[in-house]
């Protein structure tokens, strides 16, 4: 006879075999990719200093337990990594290991602490806004009132690598996949490129317990789901591409969805190479090879490349050495170290960047200008471009400030990501930020870099 104490029991031993079976297969799927990540690594992973107890990558070195561990009950250890504020003050807990000496005595990693320090970084430090994990973020997490990025909106900890980017010129295609420390993040992707429009609609790309090694396949997938209408919502003037949130460099941020379709005639090749783009005018889309720095001067059209490329603080580094990605740096836009763009650095008199910098070897151009890392513009046998060659000497007036030189941004886009015109030239109708002081109403892209003439474009003042 089966009594009313004994289902109890029976019902009590039911239920922790099925929760243990569910746990066991939460384990099973998370434990394999954190044994193999850069973190539970049993060799090169995590540890405590003052942990040295526990193996590297035990789970205890950044998470406080409420249970044995090794037989033994863990004291906890203050100032360092808790449960209860991975989410409330992330950062600090990854400061731990990558922060300053004040968080442990030597940082055990690079200290990426010292990056968000800088006056142009992702905002981590705002508190209060980061609800939930990352990867069960959706719009409307990430959109106003709770814009917020910290660590693990870029970053998954148990499942990321230590690889970073480096150029792949044996599939240069293949230049904007993810890196290992960018593996298992949530990204998003735009339904449907437009022509110098803003996507409102978007494939969501997520990581789960089954798959947690999955989500974003590319970088700009994970830039995008702040930096385009899935983060920005009401606040983007879908017809401009321009909101109305303040970035940290003072301008308001722009819809990047818009600014790198493959759907523009002009775009850095951060989502597909410029050779597959349907649009672009005249042949070749791409530039020549003696436009390019190495490595871009190998298969010019072929390559995709990373956000980071151009943004943080270092873009290339060969000996793997030095912190990469964009947390923070000193130049406005967040741009890697030592460029600047639109303007030149203040010891260098401050003011736009103008084809006479260039020409006269000024303000150390070739280390200063943000596009003289990848595009040489100038050398000992003169001019890349027939167009540069014959506005030099012109003056111009820009912002209300009179130049004896043209400036850059009188031809060019102020945000070089993308443009409705070839060869990233803006126009007189573009809105602030992207036009400073744009002349041209008219640009047509001829079939090479000399092949130009007066009747390539037309401007405000009718010169041409």
């Amino acid at each position: 006879m089966v009594t009313k104490k004994m289902k109890v029991y029976y019902r009590f031993f039911l239920f922790i075999a099925i929760t243990g079976i569910f746990f066991y297969g939460i384990k099973t799927t998370i434990s394999g990719p954190y044994l193999q990540s850069i973190h539970g690594s049993p060799t090169s992973g995590v540890q405590r200093n003052n942990l040295t107890q526990f193996s590297k990558g035990n789970c205890v070195h950044c998470h406080e337990m409420h249970a044995s561990i090794g037989g033994s009950e863990p004291t906890p250890v203050k100032p360092g990594p808790s449960l209860f504020t991975l989410l409330a003050d992330e950062e600090n807990a990854c400061y731990y290991c990558h922060g300053s000496t004040s968080n442990n005595n030597p940082p055990l990693s690079k200290n990426i602490q010292a990056q968000f320090q800088n006056t142009y970084r992702h905002p981590v430090e705002r508190s209060g806004l980061h609800k939930k994990p990352a990867y069960l973020e959706t719009a409307t997490d990430l959109q106003p009132p709770y814009r917020h990025s910290e660590c693990t909106d870029c970053h998954n900890p148990h499942v990321l690598l230590q690889t970073t980017h480096t150029y792949n010129s044996t599939s240069p295609a293949s230049n904007n996949l993810v890196s290992g420390v960018l593996m298992g993040v949530f990204g998003v992707e735009p339904q449907g490129w437009l022509y110098w429009g803003s996507p409102t609609t978007f494939y969501e790309l997520r990581p789960s317990p089954s798959n947690p090694t999955g989500g974003a396949s590319k970088e700009y997938q994970i830039c995008l789901k702040c930096h385009s209408y899935y983060g920005f919502g009401s606040s983007l003037n879908t017809s401009t591409g321009v909101t109305t949130i303040t970035g940290p460099s003072g301008i308001y941020l722009t819809d990047q969805a818009r600014e790198f379709s493959p759907q523009n005639y002009s775009f850095h090749p951060v989502v597909q190479p410029l050779n597959t783009t349907p649009r672009g005018g005249s042949t070749p889309y791409a530039l020549t090879a003696g436009q390019l720095n190495s490595p871009w001067s190998v298969n010019p059209g072929s390559q995709t490349m990373y956000c980071s490329d151009c943004h943080g603080a270092y873009a290339w580094d060969a000996t793997g050495t030095q912190i990469k990605g964009p947390h923070g740096t000193s130049n406005p836009f967040i741009l890697i170290e030592g460029r600047y763009w639109p303007s030149k650095p203040s010891n260098c008199g401050g003011g736009y960047w103008t084809l006479s910098d260039i020409r006269n070897n000024q303000c150390s151009w070739q280390i200063n200008l943000l596009c003289a890392k990848c595009h040489p513009l100038y050398s000992g046998t003169g001019w890349k471009n027939k167009v540069h060659n014959i506005h030099v000497g012109k003056s111009a007036t820009c912002n209300g400030t009179s130049y004896t030189s043209v400036p850059c941004i009188t031809c060019h886009i102020a945000i070089p990501h993308g443009s409705k015109n070839s060869r990233l030239i803006g126009n007189s109708s573009d809105p602030s930020p992207y036009n400073i002081c744009s002349a041209i109403t008219r640009f047509t892209k001829a079939f090479g870099p000399f092949n130009y003439s007066k009747y390539s474009c037309s401007t405000l003042s009718g010169c041409h």
